[in-house]
């Protein structure tokens, strides 16, 4: 039985983890979770310059720009413009949002969507408002090893460490302060290193939010073609590998000790929220 009307939204800071998390749940049986569509990012923020959506030439130059975005087109669905109008749900950008990824979920006979685009946790209470059954999942990770991931990635800048752990706090900052307007239904908090270390506990607890029943195919998400063609790009290779700890706690090898405790004093006061041990 379809469930179209709760989706699961990924809320976490970049090279968290987020990628992998979300292939995993993408090879769930019953979720499909596409490749990022920034829609939230770079479409929502201008429906002002529309107009009134109630007016169809209206809607279709809402329509167009997001049929454009290039990260929907990453989606592969196959719609043109009218394709686009016809899948929505209702018209208006919500509609939009859920009709594309409805027909991604049944083109891969889903039953249930997601999504995970950077930045969304800026833009939670809106997701919210327009999707008020959506579930999300706040993914942390240890903020001194995505510095150093932020740091070594070439999508990202600035490459330092200040900068990557600056990173981590506004993001994770902006998904903690709108979590207090959520319910214990609305919102749930998941750790990459407990995901990495201890997976199948992790799951099993996370799929109870969700209300889904867990299945050993998200444990070999890697063998999926969806995990197969995002591991291909470069910045994306690690996720085309077993779930291991290869990446947690790196800092406390990889870097200096007047490093850590620099990063310490900067974030430690989030690092101990997530339960994270500060020197």
């Amino acid at each position: 039985m379809s469930d179209f009307t709760k989706p699961i939204f990924i809320a976490c800071a970049p090279r968290s983890g987020s990628t992998l998390l979300r292939l995993i749940l993408d090879a769930h049986p019953r979720l499909a979770v596409p490749s990022p569509c920034w829609m939230y990012e770079l479409n929502y923020p201008y429906l002002y310059s529309y107009g009134d959506l109630a007016n169809k030439d209206n809607f279709r130059a809402l329509a167009q720009d997001i049929h454009d975005n290039k990260f929907v087109q990453n989606m592969a669905l196959g719609l043109d413009v009218d394709g686009l109008m016809e899948a929505a749900t209702e018209q208006s950008f919500k509609g939009l949002y859920e009709g594309i990824h409805i027909v991604d979920a049944i083109s891969k006979g889903k039953v249930r969507w997601g999504e995970k685009s950077p930045r969304d946790c800026y833009w939670i209470d809106d997701i919210i408002r327009d999707f008020p059954d959506a579930q999300i999942l706040h993914l942390t990770r240890d903020g001194r090893d995505m510095a150093i991931d932020i740091c070594q990635s070439e999508e990202m800048l600035p490459n330092n460490l200040y900068a990557g752990a600056n990173i981590w706090r506004e993001n994770n900052t902006a998904v903690i302060n709108s979590a207090k307007n959520l319910n214990k239904d609305n919102y749930y908090r998941i750790r990459y290193e407990d995901l990495c270390g201890d997976p199948e506990a992790t799951l099993k607890k996370l799929c109870d939010f969700i209300g889904e029943d867990y299945d050993n195919a998200m444990l070999a998400h890697y063998e999926t073609d969806s995990t197969k063609h995002w591991s291909s790009k470069a910045n994306h290779v690690k996720t085309g590998r077993p779930i291991n700890t290869d990446y947690c706690e790196m800092y406390k090898t990889r870097l200096p000790e007047n490093d850590i405790r620099t990063l310490d004093a900067f974030i430690g006061d989030l690092l101990k929220e997530f339960g994270y041990p500060v020197s």
